[in-house]
């Protein structure tokens, strides 16, 4: 009796403990665009332009989608989150555009460059958007 009660305490503690996704469609569009970051600093690793032209691909795919991971619309002090998210995603293609351009011409540092600004507008948006 014993034995049956602890396993059902301890059965139905594990499940309250779950944390419930509440967002599915942003959590894949956030690991999509995590990938698409990583193939492309592959493609800088191994010294591949198609891996690097991949990535890009897949980045500005994935960023088209800013609806999906918008936390709110406008708050009380006429900050629209939308407006912003969307700007930043066309920032991003610009410049995911600009590293594939300067890879091609085999200018890594200007490459690696763009990288960093396109990780320095993911964060600033998660700053904002999702008050890290």
């Amino acid at each position: 009796m014993k034995k049956s009660l602890l396993i059902l305490i301890l059965a139905s503690g594990m499940l309250f403990a779950q944390q419930e996704v509440r967002y599915p469609e942003r959590m894949k569009n956030m690991q999509e665009m995590e990938t698409a970051m990583s193939e492309i600093q592959k493609g800088f690793l191994f010294d591949n332009v198609n891996v690097v032209k991949n990535g890009v691909k897949h980045l500005k795919q994935t960023i088209s989608h800013t609806e999906s991971f918008i936390k709110g619309g406008v708050n009380k002090e006429g900050f629209n989150s939308l407006i912003y998210a969307k700007k930043q995603a066309v920032d991003i293609s610009k410049i995911a555009d600009e590293i594939l351009g300067a890879f091609e011409k085999g200018d890594n540092y200007n490459a690696a460059n763009g990288y960093l600004r396109v990780l320095s507008k993911c964060l600033s948006c998660h700053q904002t958007i999702r008050s890290w």
